[in-house]
């Protein structure tokens, strides 16, 4: 009877001992993790994880960051209180990485008047956040409701607005998946420009019979959120890319600083270059200077086919392939034809007084999907590229050459000069003809380049010598795309406004050349950061279609009866160690 209730006391000290020890355990955890904060993401896509670079700037905040975010409100449509939700979870993740980060939700029309209503959604226009009108059906009929998509992000004395609900610009996806998934990057790219007190030089290239600025907006447009964006005309002036001061106006010295821009555009030149124009380029590329060259080696135009069925075209003399062939490539004078191309409407006559058209498969316009593992590229799906040329390496083994983006494994190449014609699209294709495998269209250059007028100076240059000829560059960028049309935007009619580039007005598909030209500047301007945080993508998974159809019944059984058997093992072997257990004091 002493044995049982001694026990029975040790039983009820253990328990007591067990509890508090619990108790005090979970007090200590609860201090630690007061101190330290961790999330697990167990998503493929790290959906909910922020990108290191996003990290690393949060963390390196000199200053506090205040965001004033406009999706607050009990009468927000359902849409947009998912998206409120979406955004307050990353800005707390933001929040968790960093505690000079401040942010609040505001419903900026909350108690107002109609009159006070329309001088607030006006004083947020002006400022860069337009609010949108959103309709929704209601009991007592259609209702239409004005909301700020957007917040205002301050950062010391600056703020800057954001947009945070936007579209999908190829309308694939709903605008709450779209802009949850860039909005990571929306908020980043608003405090980097806060932060960041100096922002990168784009200058595109004049004078040659390039894009002009209205075949560029779209781009421009884009690119004037991270950089400051200019158009200059070279014509020969020594100056034009480079800060030249006068030292001593007496000896009529000069002093020679750094490039005016970070990277250089050179889209679609159709005129020779002088030879002062490229000794220009070259010396900014010998300083460090980056350039885009977009290059169409052939006269060759999709807007020829307007005025005819057929064009002959010829090799472009632009005189830039001494300075290609220095700097490590060659764009070959042909074009591509590959089976992996887009759809152009032809006419097919007049049905009483309507023209009617009809689509080919045309293999001059590409529809690129290949694409290398490259930051600049890996996240590309396809590219819309007309008329596009071949490109090769040469020359200096030194430099480091990647491929970004190439042809389908069934091309065909054209020399110039030659004819194209519409009647291509409407024959059956030779395959035999079709035998080229991947052909590049899309080269980055990498490493020191040498001058492409090393020892090679003219005569006519003796006055630019005390400017300060460089022959050899420090480490440096450049990239080669053999198709101009690739940057190029059209307008749309109706408004008057750049359509997106790389929008087909056809078939009204999407196609993916803003981003690949957007990560091409800024790996340029060595803003590797911007491409980490671009290369996120969410994608949804999906289910097999072939193995639901053959083993559907296979994994319902299995998702349902082994989370049955793991609940029931585990309960077995909870009885079976609590009869033991039990079975052992009573013995006792």
């Amino acid at each position: 009877m002493k044995n049982k209730q001694n026990n029975s006391q040790i039983f009820k000290k253990n328990v007591f001992i067990g509890g508090g020890a619990a108790v005090l355990i979970l007090v200590a955890l609860s201090i630690i993790c007061s101190f330290l904060w961790f999330r697990v993401d167990l998503t493929k896509d790290n959906r909910h994880s922020l990108s290191p670079a996003t990290v690393t700037l949060l963390k390196n905040l000199e200053d506090k960051v205040y965001i004033r975010v406009y999706l607050e409100g009990d009468n927000l449509p359902a849409d947009y209180q998912v998206f409120a939700k979406n955004v307050k979870d990353i800005l707390q993740n933001f929040r968790n990485y960093s505690n000079k980060v401040f942010f609040e939700f505001i419903d900026p029309v909350a108690g107002k008047k109609n009159e006070e209503i329309v001088s607030i959604l006006g004083e947020f226009g002006s400022k860069g956040l337009k609010p949108i009108p959103v309709t929704s059906e209601t009991g007592s009929g259609i209702t239409t409701q004005w909301i700020v998509p957007g917040a205002m992000i301050s950062y010391k004395i600056n703020e800057y607005p954001v947009t945070l609900a936007v579209s999908d610009p190829g309308g694939n996806e709903h605008w709450l998946t779209y802009s949850t998934q860039e909005l990571e990057y929306n908020l980043v790219a608003a405090i980097r420009n806060l932060v960041n007190n100096h922002r990168g030089n784009v200058a595109f290239i004049e004078g040659h019979g390039e894009l002009d600025f209205i075949s560029t907006s779209w781009i421009t447009y884009q690119l004037k959120r991270f950089y400051n964006v200019e158009r200059i005309t070279i014509d020969g002036k020594i100056n034009s890319l480079r800060n030249i001061a006068v030292a001593d106006s007496v000896e009529q010295t000069i002093r020679i600083r750094n490039n005016k821009y970070d990277a250089l555009v050179i889209a679609q030149p159709t005129t020779a270059f002088s030879d002062y124009d490229k000794f220009i380029i070259d010396q900014h590329i010998m300083r460090g200077g980056k350039v885009l060259w977009l290059i169409d080696a052939t006269t060759a135009s999709i807007d020829s086919f307007q005025r005819s069925q057929e064009l002959f075209y010829t090799a472009r003399n632009l005189r830039l392939n001494n300075l290609f062939f220095k700097y490590g490539v060659r764009l070959n004078a042909d074009l591509l034809q590959d089976l992996s191309c887009q759809s152009i409407p032809i006419s097919t006559g007049l049905i009483g007084d309507q023209q009617q058209y009809k689509f080919i498969a045309f293999p001059y316009a590409l529809n690129v999907v290949n694409f290398s593992s490259h930051p600049i590229s890996r996240n590309i799906k396809s590219v819309k590229a007309d008329f596009v040329g071949s490109v090769d390496f040469v020359g200096n083994q030194d430099l480091n050459k990647t491929v970004l983006m190439t042809s389908s494994d069934r091309t065909k190449i054209v020399p110039a000069p030659s004819i194209a014609t519409l009647k291509t699209g409407l024959t059956q294709p030779n395959l035999q003809e079709f035998g080229y495998q991947n052909i590049p269209i899309a080269v980055l250059v990498e490493g020191v380049f040498q001058s492409a007028f090393d020892g090679l100076l003219p005569i006519e240059f003796d006055t630019v010598k005390s400017f300060g000829f460089i022959n050899q560059s420090p480490p440096t960028r450049q990239i080669f795309i053999s198709d101009g049309d690739l940057i190029r935007n059209r307008i749309d009619r109706q408004n008057g406004q750049p359509l997106p580039c790389g929008y087909d007005i056809y078939t009204r598909t999407m196609y993916e050349n803003s981003d690949f030209i957007i990560n091409c500047i800024n790996y340029l301007c060595a803003d590797d950061d911007l491409l980490t945080i671009r290369a996120k993508n969410f994608k949804i998974g999906t289910l097999k279609a072939e193995k639901i159809r053959n083993e559907g019944t296979k994994y319902a059984i299995i998702n349902i009866a082994v989370p049955l058997f793991i609940v029931m093992i585990m309960g077995i072997v909870l009885n079976v160690l609590r009869t033991v257990k039990y079975s052992k004091r009573r013995k006792a």
